[in-house]
């Protein structure tokens, strides 16, 4: 084939891929649109039986088949789960859509809901100690009881990501969802929060201020993939990704503030039921040891990758398909290393750290 018919033909196919891609974004922006009326103006049991109606549908539609592929690559020692796996991840956001609205909205009260605290280090519940809670894009049904000062009485501050203003179907439903997620945290708190935008210097100077208070505590989701400039990012291996690219904020706040970092993973284990896994503490190293942000940052990241392979459906991120995940080492290996046999469910799906 000429080069010039070539270039024609792949030209139009990345514009069918790109009017393919937003018509599937359009598509979920009237999901996420139809499942928040729904959280306002019906009853719990209504809203939540519509977002698993959601749930169910895409994991009949090409979505779902697409997810199954992802997760039979990537979990291949569980096969009887692949199923289950892939819709639960597929139905996650909008569950979390509709839990955030309810929030935002006053509809939900988590005081009401039962927490267990998994390996809390004594800092948690010290009045008097700052600390940086190192976080992932797990459930942000189950991330919300870190705000409820009910459960969680402290100075917080987060970082969320700048509220996009690209005007695509994409963009429309990422503000439908990061509005009701940031008012649900200012309802959660009472508005005694700080939300930072990760833009510009300005907001490592307020979250440092944060910490300098007795009290304080930074909420941050070191599992964000980086974009920005590549002296600012650190490439490793993560989950199923053979590769991918962090930031090193987290580490580098611990580093500034002289503030200890704890990795927390919250999941839900039933309705109104979360349970949340705590690391052990991490200490700053000293303030002019730069080097210590690189092995930082790994010991954070390979704490929640473990945490993805335990819990996938709970995961609101891609976490990739070039790795598998092994339960019987509870790591994530190559494609082409050999799996034990499989240790019972119950085993797999809750690790423990010494």
């Amino acid at each position: 084939m000429p080069s010039g018919m070539q270039s024609v033909r792949g030209g139009g196919l990345k514009r069918a891929h790109h009017v393919l891609a937003q018509a599937q974004e359009s598509f979920r922006a009237c999901l996420f649109m139809l499942l928040g009326f729904a959280a306002r103006h019906f009853p719990r049991p209504i809203a939540f039986g519509m977002a698993k109606f959601v749930r169910g549908l895409l994991a009949l539609s090409p979505f779902g088949v697409r997810a199954r592929q992802m997760m039979r690559a990537t979990f291949s020692s569980q096969p009887a789960e692949i199923g289950t796996m892939a819709a639960e991840w597929l139905g996650r956001p909008f569950r979390d859509h509709v839990n955030a609205v309810r929030i935002a909205t006053r509809r939900e009260d988590m005081r009401e809901w039962a927490v267990v605290m998994r390996g809390a280090p004594d800092l948690v519940s010290d009045p008097e100690r700052s600390f940086i809670i190192a976080t992932g894009h797990f459930s942000r049904e189950a991330m919300g009881v870190l705000y409820a000062p009910s459960i969680f009485p402290r100075r917080l501050a987060t970082v969320v990501a700048p509220m996009t203003q690209a005007k695509t179907p994409q963009g429309f439903r990422v503000r439908l969802q990061m509005r009701e997620i940031r008012q649900g945290i200012m309802v959660a708190r009472g508005g005694d929060v700080d939300i930072a935008d990760v833009a510009g210097k300005g907001f490592l100077v307020r979250l440092l201020r944060h910490l300098r208070e007795p009290g304080g505590a930074v909420i941050i989701a070191t599992d964000a993939a980086w974009h920005g400039e590549k002296d600012g990012g650190y490439t490793r291996p993560f989950a199923a990704f053979s590769a991918q690219t962090f930031h090193l904020g987290t580490a580098r706040l611990a580093r500034l503030s002289q503030r200890p970092i704890v990795t927390c993973v919250p999941f839900l284990d039933g309705d109104r039921n979360v349970v949340v896994e705590w690391s052990p503490v991490i200490q700053p190293p000293a303030r002019e040891d730069t080097d210590a942000d690189i092995r930082i940052t790994n010991e954070i990241l390979d704490w929640i990758e473990r945490r993805i392979g335990a819990r996938p459906g709970q995961y609101v991120e891609s976490f990739g398909h070039d790795r598998r995940w092994s339960p019987t080492a509870k790591c994530w290996i190559s494609r082409d290393a050999q799996l034990a046999p499989t240790p019972a469910r119950a085993e797999a799906l809750e690790p423990r750290d010494a």
